[in-house]
């Protein structure tokens, strides 16, 4: 019963927190430019990184942090260009895959050549070609549409309806999807609410989860005072020789039981409660639309991976406009 109730509060407080993300670790590494300048080729690639992101394949270290590290370990990014130099960087960023790749122009047209590399093997896992005719804001809709194919995941229906009426999507500003609404919601309940703008229900859902681990907590250890007692009272009960004094302790013997029992019991509901919240929340995520009005604006609460400590963050942000 002791390991019951320690792998329920494990499993409360892993699926509340953090969630085991068992997806692998990715970086994008700034294209190779020709025929357009590197400021050009480094905008586009921030623009794929953030696709990158909302596909949610896989945990994408951040353009800022990624930085930190390579100036940390002294390595400049300029002039990287070959899938050695790509693997090197992986292996200082410690992820398990990049992305690099070139953009090239001549008069109207431009060529996308991106390919995903494998830091371990150094081998090529994923190569994507792409021709472009026409304006640059065209151009900004296939490069999102790149990072999906890429992957190997549909694209969006509202980026496909962009794409088809030739409607650029604003330069700068990200686009919410269903898949990244679902992946924070699996992570933390109520965050792919907040993703896609729907603070009522990412608070309700997050205030719902961690009233229930303030429950479980408090069931839990009262179980463990309940055990403790039991412990003691059979103890005492196996060494007394008067049979008065047995009888007490055998009474309290069996009131410690039933409080073991119904605290077990307690637990197991909550457990499932957890359960429960943590599956509607992921359900709601994935059918609510995600509101792309706000997408300029930093998300409330933002889940990111940190390559130093191999690990996902919680980061706050406070909207003062």
């Amino acid at each position: 019963m002791k390991r019951a109730g320690i792998a329920a509060l494990s499993f409360l407080f892993s699926s509340l927190l953090y969630s085991q993300d068992f997806r692998q670790t990715v970086a994008v590494i700034d294209f190779d430019a020709s025929g357009i300048s590197q400021l050009e080729a480094t905008s586009l690639t921030n623009r794929f990184r953030t696709a990158v992101g909302d596909v949610g394949a896989m945990r994408l270290v951040e353009r800022g942090m990624m930085e930190e590290v390579l100036q940390e370990q002294g390595f400049q990014q300029t002039g990287c260009t070959s899938e050695e130099c790509a693997v090197e960087v992986g292996q200082l960023l410690g992820v398990q895959n990049m992305i690099g790749g070139s953009i090239g122009r001549v008069g109207d047209t431009f060529t996308l050549d991106v390919r995903m590399i494998s830091v371990q093997s150094g081998i090529s896992l994923m190569t994507k070609q792409k021709t472009y005719a026409g304006k640059v804001d065209g151009l900004i809709i296939e490069i999102e549409v790149l990072a999906y194919e890429l992957f190997g995941i549909t694209t969006p229906d509202e980026l496909e309806a962009r794409r088809i009426a030739g409607v650029p999507v604003a330069q700068g500003v990200p686009q919410k999807t269903r898949m990244g609404a679902v992946i924070r919601s699996m992570a933390v309940p109520g965050l792919g609410q907040f993703y896609s703008g729907s603070k009522l229900f990412g608070t309700g859902f997050l205030a719902g989860e961690l009233a229930v681990a303030g429950l479980f907590y408090t069931t839990y250890t009262a179980y463990q005072t309940a055990t403790d007692d039991y412990n003691g009272f059979q103890a005492l009960y196996d060494l007394e020789e008067n049979p008065n004094n047995a009888a007490e302790h055998r009474a309290n013997i069996l009131q410690s039981l039933d409080a073991i029992e119904s605290n077990k019991a307690m637990m197991d509901q909550l457990a499932s409660a957890a359960m429960g919240i943590w599956a509607i929340n992921v359900v709601h995520a994935f059918i609510l639309k995600p509101d792309n009005s706000t997408a300029h604006k930093e998300p409330l609460i933002k889940l990111a991976y940190d390559p130093t400590t191999r690990s996902h963050q919680l980061r706050f942000t406070i909207d003062l406009d």
